[in-house]
């Protein structure tokens, strides 16, 4: 008789969480083992539906609010460290300028900064989570919504997205790609030139985790899987929003960018010093229908000391 190792994991983390655990995330599985996923998939579909296991009652939320916000970096930023990506083939279709990890425009506003929600989430409640959010929680995320690579680079340095959406990922280049998912729903895809593939992730990431391209090895980016929609990730000019987050309880967050340490380090957030441990941040409770700002400067220094 064969036996599936992954199927054997699962029952030992589903045993694990009866006697009391948090949700538990499983080892990585690759989309090519149906049976394991399916056996994984069921076991954290049945822990979601009764909430957490060890009993503790979450708080109920007063209503929805929102916050907006700018990440800017304070002083130079030392650009020579961060242009570490130039192709080497394929060069009548690659870009051959670097692929920077650090993007800021003049006036110093971040881009690919990342803040995500980090507590626990009451998914389907829609106390907690607002009709909006309910609407697109399968949504096809396609179109101008797609993962996209174009002359040989991720079009997005981070991409963020809801536990079991469909993610388009495109091939806008004329020449082959594989995209190399390193999160717990694994996979390698081949991508034909024009075409594009679909990526559904099972399971919530506690971090970004790396996609890359085995045919061009300078393509790197990374992707955020969430059980909840409160996410967002900085634009070019550095602005970001999280709407219709759960008013009248504490709120955690954490506050990501590939270049950054993984320690503790100093931000400034509305004029005040913060300092973040393993990037997280703990955000007081918001009023019903409150619009909070939240100014983020990083030092430079952060950065060009990373490498």
């Amino acid at each position: 008789m064969k036996i599936n190792l992954k199927i054997i994991l699962s029952a030992a983390m589903l045993l694990t969480c009866v006697v009391g655990c948090t949700r538990t995330l499983p080892d990585r599985v690759s989309t090519g083992d149906v049976e394991g996923i399916s056996v994984v998939a069921d076991t954290f579909t049945a822990d979601a539906a009764v909430g957490p296991s060890n009993g503790v009652e979450l708080p109920e939320p007063t209503g929805f609010a929102t916050i907006t916000g700018t990440i800017t970096v304070k002083g130079n930023i030392d650009r020579d460290k961060f242009q570490a990506y130039k192709a080497t083939k394929d060069l009548n279709v690659c870009s051959t300028d670097p692929n920077p990890r650090v993007v800021t425009n003049g006036d110093g506003a971040l881009q690919w900064g990342l803040l995500y929600y980090d507590g626990p989430f009451k998914a389907g409640d829609t106390k907690w989570e607002h009709a909006d959010y309910l609407a697109t929680a399968t949504r096809e995320l396609n179109g101008d919504l797609a993962f996209d690579q174009k002359e040989c680079i991720f079009l997005s340095r981070i991409y963020a997205m809801r536990t079991g959406q469909v993610l388009e990922i495109k091939n806008s280049d004329p020449v082959g790609h594989n995209a190399k998912m390193d999160g717990l729903t694994s996979a390698n895809m081949q991508i034909g030139t024009g075409s594009s593939v679909t990526y559904t992730p099972l399971f919530q990431e506690s971090k970004p985790f790396g996609v890359s391209c085995s045919a061009h090895e300078w393509m790197s980016s990374y992707i955020i899987v969430r059980d909840s929609p409160f996410f967002a990730v900085s634009g070019e000019d550095g602005t970001f929003q999280i709407a219709n987050l759960p008013s009248g309880i504490p709120l955690s967050f954490k506050f990501w960018h590939e270049v950054l340490p993984g320690g503790s380090y100093a931000i400034t957030i509305n004029g005040e010093t913060e300092t973040l441990k393993r990037g997280k941040l703990e955000l007081p409770e918001l009023a019903p229908d409150e619009q909070r700002v939240l100014n983020i400067e990083i030092d430079a220094g952060l950065f060009n000391d990373a490498l």
